[in-house]
């Protein structure tokens, strides 16, 4: 199977090989000199800054609410940029933002991209923050763009919002949106333009110039290699089961397009690709930037999807909470979309000092970043000087004065976001009972992929975690169970959602198993019964074993194994005991593998003979278990009637 996969992969990626070399590479725009610094002072700077100040501009961050920690850490970390959502622009004049902007600015070394989501529709930061005024179809999705007013339309209105942003201090955009999506329903299906494969192209080579127009804003081709139908990764794991082919002729068709027309940025899904990468997330991918990079022979910056949405945090959970950041520079990926870099700076540093990550490719990462930078017209000479980090943490900089209620370019959130509400549809529990989902959904389905909502302790205060919420508004805050029944505070990060507050059941210990299709019960709580089923093989046996200690004190002492006669698997159904008893019954002896003491016991007082051996078979443990249960009852009886005596 290993080598069917490896022989479809080689002839499917000398496919996209064929199909890629083609593509003059115009994203190399990016790497134009014609602004403010020349390539050699670009390459001073990289050959001269430390690895800690390299690694910084890797990090494009959602914006801390605290305007002064966004000073600070700018400054601080180096970072290379920001993004901003609806809870930075809300509340503000289009001249207090700009202010707020300027202000972040001027605490870089070396100016930051600053980036949004202005996709159109419900991915609308603009409109949806209140920030500016929706005029007709002028924010509207790309798709109801081009079926009232056509091509025209579209390309007009991305002309005309890539200059209201350079004018409101944002340089970039993560749009236009290049994915194709089959199904009405599904996650990315409004997001997409909707009309073919082919047509989605044309739409690209015709939108990304006008984005892009006098090199105010850079553009974004995302969710490489194509979201398709696939399910929301904000809230958990999305999978697309294309072959490398298929992606070639159909979903990548269109960020070939893309590319061709001079695309500045690429951003990478975090779905997972089973025939071409079955274990990664494609942001965490080295299969898929290399569809990137070698055969697309695209030089442009690479980007990440947030590392906050679910399906990452899933994956790292799963990965022995690996470090995300780390696996994304080993990707390929140029800049990382995370809050975190406080600790994923020292994670890639200490990563690149020990060989996993070679520092030229850290180098390349921040040429590429650089050469972007300086087509936006925003570096000089200047900004490439060293200079120590400034501590901005003062409160005498006004710049993010709180709502003008008189002002006019700007709507009420409140009414933007309707109800206003947060609602708890129900708290689900994983099979051990060790981990908890807290589901609901905010009353403004197009908070997707902006609002951070936070769980907290309602006794302590304590914030326990965080989600992003996803698409219509759902999210899904997973959290970890504790022995007491917790109080739990539900939070936005907009301000204008009253709180919520819901209650997660404490671990329950577990407890001796008892057989329900029977209804069999223990007598007391000192002496328990053994039961087990005759009417099928396929049903459990449990067993309960005891010893005169156990009789006086049944919770500390007895040990319950629960035996599937199907499986070959035993299972601990109490945690007093951390392994399985497996029994079998050899002539006389009772024979068991577990190393705890009182199961060695329960063996002994049944028969003298007991010692421990290897796992055997699957129907000598069957007969094992019937004949253990018999000799257990057999020692009960007999110990009853000595009492009695």
């Amino acid at each position: 199977m290993k080598i069917k996969r490896a022989f479809t992969s080689v002839i499917a990626g000398f496919s996209i090989a064929v199909g890629c070399l083609a593509i003059n590479n115009l994203s190399a725009n990016a790497a134009t000199t014609q602004n403010g610094v020349t390539n050699d002072q670009i390459n001073q700077y990289v050959n001269n800054a430390t690895l800690e100040q390299k690694v910084g501009q890797m990090y494009v961050s959602r914006t801390p609410q605290d305007p002064n920690q966004v000073k600070n850490d700018v400054s601080k970390y180096n970072l290379g940029g920001l993004i901003v959502y609806d809870a930075d622009m809300k509340g503000l004049t289009q001249q207090q933002f700009k202010d707020k902007m300027k202000s972040f600015q001027d605490s870089a070394q070396t100016p930051l991209l600053v980036g949004v989501d202005q996709e159109g529709g419900l991915v609308s930061r603009l409109t949806h923050s209140g920030l500016v005024q929706q005029n007709g179809n002028q924010f509207a999705f790309p798709r109801k763009q081009y079926e009232e007013g056509g091509m025209k339309e579209v390309v007009d209105d991305a002309e005309k919002n890539a200059t209201l942003l350079r004018s409101l201090g944002i340089n970039w955009n993560y749009a236009p949106d290049a994915d194709y999506s089959t199904k009405p329903g599904t996650f990315m299906w409004d997001r997409t333009f909707g009309q073919g494969y082919q047509q989605t192209a044309d739409y690209l080579s015709k939108v990304v110039p006008a984005w892009q127009h006098d090199n105010l804003v850079a553009s974004t081709l995302k969710h490489f290699p194509g979201y398709g139908d696939a399910a929301d990764t904000h809230t958990g794991f999305a999978e697309n089961s294309k072959s490398l082919t298929e992606l070639e002729n159909q979903d990548m068709v269109p960020f070939k397009a893309g590319m061709k027309a001079g695309a500045d940025s690429v951003m990478v899904t975090h779905v997972i690709y089973n025939k071409i990468d079955p274990e990664y997330p494609a942001s965490l991918s080295p299969k898929i930037n290399s569809l990137i990079r070698n055969n697309c022979n695209y030089n442009g910056v690479i980007v990440t999807d947030a590392l906050e949405m679910g399906a990452i945090t899933d994956f790292a959970k799963e990965h022995g909470n690996a470090s995300v950041d780390v696996l994304a520079v080993k990707a390929g990926n140029d800049m990382i979309m995370t809050t975190d870099y406080a600790t994923g700076i020292k994670e890639i540093v200490s990563a690149v000092k020990a060989g996993e990550i070679p520092e030229s490719q850290i180098n390349a990462s921040v040429t590429r970043i650089l050469q972007l930078k300086n087509k936006l017209g925003l570096l000089k000479p200047e900004n490439l000087m060293f200079r120590k980090p400034t501590n901005n943490n003062n409160n005498n900089n006004n710049t993010s004065t709180i709502i003008n209620p008189g002002n006019t370019d700007h709507k009420n959130p409140s009414v933007i976001s309707g109800n206003n509400s947060i609602t708890i549809s129900g708290i689900t529990y994983n099979n051990d009972k060790k981990v908890a989902f807290i589901n609901g959904k905010v009353s403004d389905p197009a908070a997707e992929g902006s609002m951070i909502m936070t769980a907290t302790s309602a006794n302590t205060g304590k914030k326990i975690t965080t989600a992003v919420v996803g698409g219509k508004g759902v999210f899904a805050i997973e959290l970890p169970m504790t022995n007491e029944v917790q109080n739990v505070k539900i939070t936005s990060d907009d301000d204008s959602y009253a709180a919520v507050t819901t209650k997660v059941e404490a671990i329950k210990a577990d407890k001796p198993v008892v057989n329900t299709d029977q209804n069999n019960k223990q007598n007391s709580s000192t002496e328990k019964q053994t039961n087990k089923q005759n009417n099928s093989v396929k049903d459990e046996v449990n067993i309960t074993l005891n010893t005169e200690k156990q009789a006086n004190s049944a919770k500390k002492n007895t040990q319950v194994v629960s035996k599937n006669i199907n499986s070959e698997k035993t299972t601990v159904t109490n945690p007093v005991y951390k392994s399985a008893i497996k029994t079998n019954y050899q002539g006389k002896n009772v024979i068991t593998t577990s190393h705890d003491s009182a199961a060695h016991a329960v063996a002994q007082k049944s028969n003298n003979n007991a010692k421990v051996l290897p796992k055997t078979g699957t129907k000598e443990n069957i007969v094992a278990l019937f004949g253990l249960a018999i000799t257990s009852t057999t020692a009960l009886f007999g110990l009853a009637l000595r009492k009695k005596n």
